[in-house]
């Protein structure tokens, strides 16, 4: 498993959520004196706390239920502060529209594949929360169905591949996508979720070796290495 490619994974959720919001900061005029301005930025804010808290609940749910992973933080400040429900109305038919990867169609693809996303992610991934709001829900929904999935949900024994030191242990339950192609990402993406309290919430992990079971049992599930007196266990947990 490549850890690099789960720290660009990391990164991608990330800047999928909040990257815009740094991009629109850089690009606003240089910092004045702004002592005058406070009692109106002030004011701005109470009145875009009090929008957000008269939105119905059918807006609210599109916002922070339907399309929290793939709507940008210029796109979440403009819906909060919109001031009517005509004009959210017309803001989410506009969200879709940009997407739509062919207006010509009577079916827009991309709203219709988000929402296929959604409803397959909650009848997969739920365990005790939403399956959208879990890792393996939020990747499904941001980049779609995995090329190949290595699926180990009774855990039990591995061996390690030579970059993890090699050996034999025992896992917790866990699974690897594997993606050939993701935008803004790379080629022959690999992303690993591990459920070390066997409750089937798996979560995105960087550190292949989190799914050892062994690793804090003192002299148990020892790598090739530490076989040999090379390293040690305690040199591989810090």
């Amino acid at each position: 498993m490549k850890v690099s490619h789960r720290r660009l994974i990391l990164l991608a959720i990330s800047t999928s959520l909040v990257c815009t919001r740094y991009a629109w900061a850089k690009t606003q005029p240089a910092r004045q004196d702004t002592s005058s301005k406070r009692p109106a930025l002030k004011e701005l804010k109470k009145r875009q706390k009090q929008v957000y808290k008269e939105l119905s609940g059918e807006d609210r749910r599109w916002l922070e239920n339907e399309v929290p992973d793939i709507i940008t933080e210029e796109e979440r400040r403009a819906f909060r502060e919109l001031a009517t429900s005509e004009e959210r109305e017309q803001f989410i038919e506009l969200f879709w529209d940009r997407r739509n990867p062919d207006l010509e169609s009577p079916v827009n693809s991309a709203k219709e594949e988000h929402y296929r996303r959604l409803a397959y992610a909650d009848e997969h991934f739920s365990s005790g929360i939403v399956g959208r709001k879990t890792d393996r829900g939020r990747i499904y929904i941001i980049w779609g169905p995995p090329d190949e999935i290595d699926s180990h949900p009774a855990g039990g024994t591995y061996d390690r591949s030579p970059e993890q030191g090699g050996g034999s242990s025992t896992a917790f339950p866990w699974e690897v996508w594997r993606y050939r192609h993701l935008d803004g990402v790379g080629e022959n993406v690999e992303i690993e979720f591990v459920d070390p309290t066997g409750t089937g919430e798996y979560h995105l992990t960087m550190d292949p070796c989190e799914k050892d079971a062994l690793a804090h049992v003192p002299g148990a599930g020892p790598s090739l290495s530490e076989l040999m007196g090379r390293a040690s266990k305690a040199d591989r947990l810090t």
